[in-house]
């Protein structure tokens, strides 16, 4: 009988000790870091802070910033309206501001690539009778591996698959341009692969490949002749909220923010 409860006692001694080890390793539920590898730094513009002589952060209000896909990703805006997200997922994913237990606002993210940094300036919209969050300017570049950013003419198209990986040399590097990674486009113009020609001159943000020189791009912006990258202009749109169309009105955003207002069928020019 002794032997038996000896047997026993250590069975579940051993079986804590691997529980505990276990969770140790990580085996419990994955942190948000194990969700991606991406950051994302925003700001609620301070402009944006008053309305009607009501300044919402004094009034005790924060704002919450929260990744609808993975609750558990969230961040509060400081008294600056500064925050930042990481373990980002790669893909897309929407983000969710909530400010005193009520919904402001979302964001809809696409083409997010894994460790990429991305820098979006946001203003918390009280021109209308519902507060709304909207994209001001966005800006992406690579981490873990530096930014890289190349500008000059397409030499040679290698491979062109508009499903798959589409292989130029930009400036005498290797570019690949991925679906689901890479945006194209030209001004407010969203373009595919097949826009990308040989002469074309073009800008690239993108993040070397791991053992080797070529260069995943984020974002390939065909320019005009004599266009320089690098400056974000400011452009009018008329601007629809998602979901209200009667509260249409007309902002002004950076060029680098127009692709993300252009897919929910914002147009550009006053409304």
């Amino acid at each position: 009988m002794k032997t038996h409860l000896a047997k026993v006692f250590f069975t579940w001694i051993a079986a804590l000790f691997a529980a505990s080890l276990l969770a140790a390793c990580g085996g419990g539920d994955s942190s948000p870091q194990e969700k991606g590898s991406s950051i994302l730094i925003g700001k609620v513009s301070a402009t944006a802070l008053k309305a009607g002589g009501t300044q919402y952060f004094a009034l005790g209000d924060p704002i919450e910033v929260i990744v609808q896909e993975h609750p558990e990703i969230r961040a509060t805006a400081d008294a600056n309206g500064s925050f930042t997200l990481r373990g980002l997922p790669a893909g897309s994913f929407t983000l969710v501001f909530v400010q005193g237990g009520v919904t402001v606002g979302t964001l809809v993210f696409a083409e997010v690539a894994p460790n990429q940094q991305i820098t979006i300036t946001v203003e918390l919209d009280t021109s209308q009778a519902t507060p709304e969050i909207v994209l001001v300017d966005e800006d992406r570049r690579g981490i873990g591996h530096a930014g890289i950013e190349l500008e000059g003419l397409v030499e040679n198209v290698v491979t062109l698959n508009p499903t798959g990986d589409s292989v130029f040399v930009i400036a005498g590097r290797t570019v690949i341009a991925r679906p689901g990674v890479t945006a194209i486009r030209k001004g407010n113009t969203r373009l595919t692969v097949n826009d990308v020609t040989v002469g074309t001159r073009v800008h690239v943000k993108g993040t070397a490949i791991e053992g080797s020189t070529d260069i995943l791009a984020f974002e390939i912006k065909i320019q005009n002749p004599g266009e320089e990258g690098g400056t974000d202009t400011k452009i009018t749109i008329c601007h629809t909220p998602p979901g209200h169309p009667e509260r249409r009105h007309t902002i002004s955003v950076g060029q680098s923010a127009w692709p993300a207002h252009q897919a929910h069928g914002d147009t550009e020019g006053p409304c």
